[in-house]
């Protein structure tokens, strides 16, 4: 969004006494939007400054919480501060008012971990979730930002779109790879995308992290729009064909319910 005075990346008129120092922060906050890791040099690139200078900025920031440096790759990735202000904001949604009977009832029912997410990007936000009481379990991204084409939630929001916005999004033929099995590719993504449409809802079997796997379909809101999707997740070892057939039929009853309250 652009304000009046077409600045990028501002949402009202610019203030009398602007602080540069203040103004640079939040625009190194606001990167996060779109990256999931850092460079000093990038962030010095962003802001037109040193790289010392950026530096100091981002070692501000991690000391209060809002960005952390990730001890391998020395990367700068959002803190907990960051993410629990986004939680926060997540909370207070309408769409996750509107959406907890439905995730409780679809916990209950099937005893695995749900969520709710909606799409940012390439990213997926995890709007809210519901662990299950297994001992192995799926925990709770709630609150979090994950690569939408390794997610079941993120493929079944991706299969909306059309194959021009898809181009958009993912100019590059190379997609990142969390785990072996992530999808690495592109045009495989877009195979996937359209199986996806047949089926009713997308899969996901170790793609975001090992050993798990879950189910996703979307929900539509008045005029037919997608607002969400609604995942079931667990270890793989618990499933197996019987059991997904079992979850793909509960998850798209429950959207089905939560998506006619919502035009309702």
């Amino acid at each position: 969004m652009e304000s009046s005075q077409g600045t990028p990346g501002a949402y009202g008129p610019a203030p009398r006494y602007p602080i540069e120092s203040v103004d640079n922060a939040l625009r190194l906050l606001s990167l996060f939007r779109d990256r999931e890791r850092i460079r000093v040099k990038d962030a010095a690139e962003v802001l037109g400054v040193a790289t010392g200078t950026a530096h100091r900025l981002l070692a501000m920031l991690v000391y209060r919480g809002y960005v952390s440096q990730d001890p391998m790759s020395k990367l700068y990735v959002p803190g907990a501060m960051l993410l629990s202000i986004g939680l926060q904001a997540a909370r207070r949604s309408d769409l996750r008012e509107a959406a907890q009977p439905f995730l409780d009832e679809l916990n209950e029912r099937l005893g695995e971990t749900i969520h709710l997410a909606t799409l940012e990007g390439t990213e997926v936000l995890y709007v809210d979730g519901r662990e299950s009481h297994w001992a192995l379990r799926v925990i709770s991204r709630a609150g979090t930002l994950q690569p939408a084409h390794c997610t079941s939630v993120g493929k079944a929001l991706l299969a909306e779109l059309s194959r021009e916005r898809l181009l958009e999004l993912y100019p590059q033929e190379r997609l990142p790879q969390p785990t072996p099995r992530s999808i690495g590719m592109r045009s495989q993504l877009l195979i996937d995308l359209e199986s996806v449409r047949s089926r009713g809802y997308a899969l996901n079997f170790g793609e975001l992290e090992e050993g798990v796997g879950s189910l996703a379909t979307t929900v539509h809101g008045p005029q037919g729009l997608c607002v969400a999707a609604l995942s079931v997740g667990a270890p793989l070892s618990r499933l197996d064909d019987l059991r997904m057939q079992q979850m793909a039929e509960e998850l798209k009853q429950t959207a089905a319910r939560f998506q006619e309250s919502l035009s309702g």
